[in-house]
């Protein structure tokens, strides 16, 4: 095996293509983009002995249409596999399950908790 490659086993390395073909495809899908805003692809979790997939994904306008969206994308799963199969050089594309990833959620209400709490108090500065 090739010394770069001792350290990024082939599952990260498949994990990684998924996400990136993955948000590729999700554009050419009818019915995913409600107000031209569609899903993005947070990260894909790969089963050691790649025969499953989780596909972690999050809305931009946050969580309200995550479950439809989990289901318009598992409806689309198989669709999903067939392009990546024709796109990657993969023996075997894994059964896709996708997966509302809500931690941009939680950052942005932490951002906004924070921006909400009042200044610091400054010492004033000797003269």
């Amino acid at each position: 095996m090739p010394a770069s490659q001792r350290g990024f086993p082939r599952a990260r390395r498949v994990a990684h293509l998924l996400q990136t073909e993955i948000a590729a495809l999700l554009p050419h899908l009818h019915g995913l983009d409600v107000g031209g805003l569609l899903p993005s692809i947070t990260e894909v979790e790969l089963a050691p002995d790649m025969r499953w997939a989780r596909v972690h994904f999050s809305l931009m306008d946050g969580p309200a249409r995550a479950e439809t969206t989990a289901a318009e994308l598992d409806r689309h799963a198989g669709q999903i596999r067939q392009m990546l199969g024709r796109r990657l050089a993969l023996r075997r594309i894994p059964p896709l399950r996708f997966v509302y990833d809500p931690r941009f959620d939680r950052d942005a209400q932490m951002s906004r908790l924070l921006s909400s709490l009042p200044p610091a108090a400054q010492e004033d500065a000797p003269e």
